[in-house]
């Protein structure tokens, strides 16, 4: 499957994505803000590794925003 790469408006955050070439157009949740990611024109990514490696939500907003950020804190439930 392609790899495809999006960007969040809001947080200004690139994903990468596997999906159908038939897809590459939906949008992508971003995994902090919880809107809408865009497709972006990407230059060719080469991976080296035998297994991918995926980081979770959790991870992406420490490394975006910082241990400390307010608008990546758990929510709580109502």
């Amino acid at each position: 499957m392609p790899l495809y790469v999006y960007e969040c408006p809001e947080c200004e955050i690139e994903l990468e994505e596997r999906r159908p070439a038939w897809q590459a157009d939906d949008p992508v949740e971003c995994p902090i803000c919880h809107g809408l990611c865009v497709r972006t024109v990407s230059t060719v990514h080469i991976h080296r590794s035998s297994s991918p490696v995926y980081a979770t939500p959790e991870q992406v907003a420490r490394i975006v925003h910082g241990v400390d950020c307010v608008c990546c804190r758990p929510r709580r439930r109502s």
